[in-house]
């Protein structure tokens, strides 16, 4: 159980300190988008969940959950930027 514990706080630290690091470089080259952030959290997401993921199962159907919706949004968000593209 301590294990998976460290996993967590690892996982928690790792995706505060990445998504803190992300504001920080796209706020310094001036982006406005929102749905580049929205993008770049919810890869984040996934990169670190793969590495520090507990494969419990409570935890795992959350992480599914989550990583369902991240993956809506990043799908709407690349969907509209390829319209965008082709118009």
């Amino acid at each position: 159980m301590s294990a998976s514990l460290e996993r967590i706080e690892i996982f928690f630290l790792a995706y505060a300190f990445l998504i803190s690091s992300t504001v920080i470089i796209l706020s310094a080259l001036i982006v406005t988008q929102i749905d580049v952030y929205l993008a770049a959290f919810a890869i984040e997401y996934f990169i670190l969940i793969l590495a520090t993921s507990p494969h419990h199962p409570g935890e795992t159907r959350r992480e599914r959950i989550i990583g369902g919706l991240l993956l809506i949004v990043f799908t709407g968000i690349v969907i509209e930027r390829v319209l965008l593209l082709l118009k």
